[in-house]
């Protein structure tokens, strides 16, 4: 009966093992990282509508200026900055202000104030 093969293989399982579980762990970690964080400075601002008019009339939604998305899909609540779907951005805290272009030339705007490491929703009615 020969002890060291048994034990060099019962060795290698086990190490192999332990590293599986050492990678899987490192990968649910770093995974686990939010890609919404914001700097400290800073804040979300998120749009929606529940008016189903929007899924007819495309509403582009400006910052400061800037195209961040279109509202084309209706949403029953305020979704949270978190959700896909509707276009949202990051914007240093303060002052902003926001734009809504519809595709039949009307248009609003508003100055709004948005908190650092806040989320600001906007409902196109």
């Amino acid at each position: 009966m020969n002890f060291l093969p048994t034990f060099s293989n019962h060795f290698l399982t086990r190490f192999c093992l332990q590293f599986l579980c050492a990678v899987l762990l490192l990968s649910v970690t770093v995974s686990c990282k939010k890609e919404t964080e914001v700097e400290p400075d800073s804040g979300r601002v998120i749009f929606w509508s529940s008016n189903n008019a929007i899924e007819t009339i495309k509403v582009d939604c400006y910052v400061d200026g800037t195209k961040v998305g279109t509202l084309s899909k209706v949403t029953a609540s305020a979704p949270s900055c978190d959700a896909t779907g509707s276009p949202v951005t990051t914007v240093k805290a303060g002052e902003h202000e926001l734009e809504f272009r519809a595709a039949n030339g009307q248009s609003f705007s508003e100055t709004f104030t948005v908190e650092a490491g806040k989320c600001v929703d906007f409902e196109l009615m």
